[in-house]
């Protein structure tokens, strides 16, 4: 792909200038370590360490030059063979060619390989998330470290290789490149993170690894642009564009004529046409560069994060940029949006023209370049989208619907065409994402359909300016599917209202927890005591039905029963306090429905405490209180404060003691693993994991189908229904993002449905360039 050979382009000179930061930091560091080991040390060793030192600081400037070549040439090397296999195949070894390798060679290898292992480990989650971004960005959903261009294995290679040109002792060798590597790891971290930056600043970022489905769909799809590119050449330009007949142009949902690819590629060789004519339009200069197709859809859909670098001069600008306005094209667009087609019998059709002859019909209305360009890319996309094999007829249908919509706010706002936050492209993704999971077979289907309809009706009814027509159609859609799932299935709303009561109850604990800490952080407490309150009194508080004051009043009378008593007096008001106490913390217990065998540890704690005390075993508070002291300082809590939004930790023995209190059964997934996730990956992925989202889960060694039915109100628990299974899957937030970070779960969507189109336009792009 010429487009990603840009981006690496790009990544090259930060891989160059960080390794000579990286390698002169290596030198310097291993003289340091060379220069301690030798303070006070005595032995053999001390000559071979005295002499490799001396070598190091007469050879480092000449050893960081030579790592610095090797790396420039090993760097260009990979980059020109990375994802061209020019090993040779095993059909191909014969005895006649093999050949015997000297052992220096081996030891060697296995030097290099140590290193290797030590510098991937140093700084495994940035070198695994460009490892995934190269991978996606060439179609391969098996993440390969060997065609990463920028593998530690070319790091540690130009260390060997220079260390062995420079230094000819063998024993000296190994002291330095021993040395050397253990600096090497050391001065690594930030070396991938300066060149994963490139990436992510050209729009790339890591998403979940496509299935190998999905692989096959996409590679189907790059095979099906290249032979439409080839019979569009072979053919000549005379033919035109493919245009469907006149029975698909009444009802797009019947198969095209032809495949999609054909309809399109005429299209694209169109605007590369015009993208060649700009030049002399714009009175370029001939020596600058050419524009380029695949150059100007990238620009548009993959815009930098951060300032974007210098444009051709002859380069569009986006549409948005245009002056003078398009009120003209403006006014046939809204007329368009507002029309709705009779069908026959006179009641108003609910079907869209096809997106190419509707750009046919707009093109003359276009004042300015930037307008057609954005015409014609938006009308390309719908084309894909609506003849996009992962969604339901259907929905591609309703989906086409939302063409002039979503033409006039691109137009309005261009920055949505690289804006994956865009209202308008959410409520395009969501629509897509939910038919991966509520699937024509479903008895629920027909319901989903009609709704989207609906949505899809109030965003042409509503949309003018304001964009927040595609927000509130998302979310009555979220509405929609949320109340959906569990009316059909009565099993699946009582384990969803069970998960729902947990989290409110584990929430109001968490909360109140959290309310009471910075009253109990400045009392000197007994472990056992600021325990009991936090833990296991705090859910007393937090629970509705028991009495708050005396719940309350109870935080003083715990905290004072447990300092030591040094008086008569307060011994004996504890004594009387105390039954009162115990009553009153039973009743409680037994209010919040703890079990007899807990409930009795929690009160064999507090006897534990108050034995101590009346036994004057109890050491002295460091601050002491009074009890009407400790009355006014816990005044100031004011019961459970106001609910918080964030999710709540659920434990496995409290997940499976509601649901077995319901009698409901579900597999239960409570580990949190060891997620070396970012959180901006995390809210990615959260943000998949929506009510109705399609989804595959890996039970015995293979992907199972699931849908994602639903999401605890604060985002702590998720509910999944598993094909084939009858107890549903249930994670918590944590088990969630770890299943997904190693791939035992896994969105059946490669990408999402704007994503899928932009891929396979890229891919419409190179073709034609490379035929």
């Amino acid at each position: 792909m010429q487009i990603p050979k840009r981006v690496f382009q790009l990544a090259k000179q930060p891989a160059l200038s960080g390794f000579r930061v990286l390698a002169a930091k290596t030198i310097a560091e291993a003289g340091a370590t060379l220069d301690k080991a030798l303070q006070g040390k005595g032995g053999a060793d001390v000559r071979l360490m005295t002499n490799a030192r001396y070598i190091l600081r007469q050879n480092a400037v000449l050893l960081q030059e030579r790592m610095e070549h090797h790396f420039a040439s090993y760097l260009e090397r990979a980059m020109d063979t990375m994802y061209m296999d020019t090993r040779a195949s095993i059909d191909d070894i014969s005895a006649d060619n093999l050949t015997l390798i000297e052992d220096d060679v081996v030891t060697r290898q296995i030097e290099i390989d140590r290193l290797v292992m030590r510098l991937r480990d140093a700084d495994q989650p940035s070198l695994g998330r460009l490892n995934l971004m190269i991978a996606q960005l060439h179609g391969d959903g098996d993440v390969r470290e060997r065609e990463n261009p920028f593998r530690p294995y070319l790091l540690a290679r130009s260390l060997h290789e220079a260390l062995r040109q420079c230094v000819m002792d063998e024993a000296q060798s190994k002291v330095l490149f021993d040395t050397l590597s253990l600096a090497m790891v050391h001065c690594l971290q930030g070396y991938y993170v300066a060149i994963e930056e490139v990436f992510e600043s050209r729009g790339i970022s890591t998403k979940l690894t496509a299935r190998p489905t999905a692989l096959t769909r996409a590679q189907r799809d790059r095979l099906a642009w290249q032979k439409a590119a080839e019979q569009l050449i072979a053919h000549g330009p005379a033919s035109g564009r493919a245009v469907a007949p006149a029975a698909h142009l009444s009802d797009p949902l019947k198969p095209p004529a032809q495949p999609k690819q054909a309809r399109m590629i005429p299209e694209l060789q169109r605007l590369m046409q015009q993208q060649r004519q700009a030049p002399a339009a714009h009175g370029a200069l001939p020596q600058q560069p050419l524009p380029d197709l695949q150059d100007m859809v990238w620009n548009v859909f993959n815009q930098p994060k951060a300032a974007r670098p210098p444009r051709h001069a002859h380069a569009p600008a986006m549409a948005g940029a245009a002056s003078g306005g398009h009120s003209a094209l403006e006014a046939q667009l809204k007329q368009l949006q507002q029309a709705r087609p009779a069908q026959a019998g006179g009641m108003p059709s609910r079907e869209a023209p096809a997106p190419l002859d509707l750009r046919a019909r707009l093109a003359d209305a276009a004042s300015s370049e930037p307008e057609r360009v954005t015409i014609d890319l938006v009308s390309l996309l719908f084309e894909s989208i609506v003849h996009d094999e992962q969604l339901p007829e259907g929905v591609r249908g309703q989906l086409g619907r939302l063409h002039v919509p979503f033409l006039r706010a691109a137009m309005q706002e261009p920055s949505m065409l690289h804006d994956a936050q865009h209202p308008a492209r959410r409520l395009l993704d969501r629509i897509g994402t939910v038919a991966t999971g509520i699937t024509p077979e479903m008895a629920c289907y027909p319901a989903l359909e009609s709704q989207i309809e609906t949505v899809i009706d109030e965003v042409l009814d509503g949309f003018d300016t304001d964009m927040t027509a595609f927000t509130d159609g998302q979310r009555q859609l979220d509405q929609f599917v949320s109340a959906l799932l569990p009316r059909s299935d009565l099993g699946l709303a009582r384990c969803i209202d069970t998960l729902g009561t947990l989290e409110a109850a584990s929430a109001r604990h968490s909360d109140v927890a959290t309310a009471l800490a910075p009253l109990l952080d400045p009392l000197d407490l007994d472990p056992r005591i600021g325990n009991f309150i936090t833990d296991i009194w705090s859910r007393v508080l937090a629970h509705p039905a028991s009495e708050a004051s005396a719940s309350q009043a109870m935080l003083a009378e715990l905290v004072w029963s447990s300092q030591e008593k040094t008086t008569l007096e307060d011994r004996a008001v504890m004594v009387s306090m105390l039954p009162g106490m115990v009553k009153r913390v039973r009743e409680g217990l037994a209010a919040v429905g703890m079990g007899q065998e807990a409930a009795k540890a929690a009160l064999d704690q507090l006897v534990m405490v108050h034995m101590d005390v009346l036994g004057q075993r109890q050491p002295p508070s460091a601050r002491p209180a009074t009890l009407a002291q400790l009355r006014a300082h816990f005044a100031a809590f004011d019961g459970v404060p106001q609910a918080g939004r964030d999710a709540v930790s659920i434990g496995h023995a409290q997940l499976e003691a509601a649901l077995a209190q319901r009698g409901i059964r579900a597999d239960l997934y409570t580990d949190p693993g060891k997620s070396a996730a970012r959180a901006a990956d995390e809210q990615e992925w959260l943000g998949m994991a929506l009510p109705g989202a399609g989804f595959e889960i890996a039970l015995d060694g293979r992907y199972v189908p699931a849908r994602l039915n639903a999401v605890s109100p604060r985002g702590s628990l998720y509910l999944f229904s598993v094909k084939g299974q009858a107890a549903p899957a249930t994670f918590t937030r944590d088990a969630l993002l770890a299943a997904m970070q190693d791939e035992t779960l896994r969105t059946m969507e490669h990408a999402p449905v704007f994503e899928r189109a932009v891929e396979s336009l890229m891919a419409g792009a190179e073709a034609l360039s490379n035929a």
